[in-house]
């Protein structure tokens, strides 16, 4: 996209979801949700939007003016992806914490938010993923049920979004399918620790395997879009992975529970074009 106002930074790292009001980001406490963020609003308290009723992503736009671009924009996400998508020749670099063999891909969670519109954790510095000749820090993920993107027209039960910003303020967003299937550990983590009710946060001293919640990274879709929540902030670098994680249908009942139906709806490609990358450079 997570140079974008700071203020934009820390709509894109709050992630977003039906009801409530955003807080401030908690990637960098104030700045990127995955999508997903507070507005540019000069007021502190963004103007209140939904994924239901008169404040559901079809009003986005006529709720505030600095929400324009979610009904305007043409660059818009999520999108529907076609698996025909043509190779291209992006290449990037994930680095999820590594540092030793025994401590590879560790990372600490620092807290788990229910802000009203998504269940999201803010993770330490350290993680990183390079693209297009940008350096993208890792600062929060959240959930979407069910999914966000469609892949050739079909949802998934769930989506997760990686929310990464540049020093400069530039964003990028990994989206993770989800399907059900055999339960995921590093999951069943996250459910334990879930706050109690909306608008709770929980810090969670614990430490959670991030490459775990990760597919294999060598092939995704990549387009360049948007936030999905407002204030629909476009530019945002998309990587929608390929491959796929699983949850048992109790832990993806566990989520859609909490968060049913906080799910924008697919937005036209207009002149747009999405790749099939596979030219993947891996981090040691």
């Amino acid at each position: 996209m997570q140079c974008i106002p700071q203020v934009l930074i820390a709509s894109a790292v709050l992630f977003t979801a039906c009801g409530t009001s955003e807080p401030p980001p908690a990637e960098v406490q104030a700045p990127p949700a995955e999508v997903e963020a507070p507005p540019t609003a000069v007021s502190a308290r963004p103007t209140h939007w939904g994924y239901s009723g008169d404040v559901a992503p079809a009003t986005w736009n006529t709720l505030d003016p600095v929400y324009a671009l979610c009904g305007n924009g043409m660059g818009q996400s999520p999108i529907d992806v076609n698996t025909a998508a043509g190779a291209g020749g992006s290449t990037w670099e994930f680095n999820y914490g590594s540092s030793s063999l025994h401590m590879a891909h560790n990372e600490h969670v620092e807290d788990l938010l229910d802000n009203g519109h998504t269940i999201q954790l803010s993770v330490e510095e350290g993680s990183t993923l390079k693209l297009g000749g940008n350096t993208y820090h890792l600062k929060q993920f959240h959930f979407h049920t069910p999914s966000e993107h469609t892949v050739d027209g079909k949802h998934t039960p769930m989506e997760m979004h990686m929310v990464h910003a540049s020093d400069d303020g530039k964003l990028a967003v990994v989206s993770v399918m989800i399907e059900e299937g055999k339960a995921n550990e590093n999951f069943a983590k996250i459910i334990e620790y879930m706050p109690a009710a909306p608008g709770d946060t929980v810090k969670a001293d614990h430490k959670l395997v991030l490459d775990a919640h990760m597919p294999n990274k060598e092939k995704a879709y990549h387009y360049t879009g948007s936030l999905t929540t407002p204030p629909c902030t476009e530019g945002v670098e998309w990587l929608v992975l390929t491959d796929r994680i699983t949850l048992s249908a109790d832990q993806i009942k566990a989520f859609a529970s909490r968060m049913n139906n906080n799910n924008r709806p697919v937005q036209k490609l207009n002149e747009r074009s999405v790749t099939k990358d596979a030219r993947v450079a891996q981090a040691k």
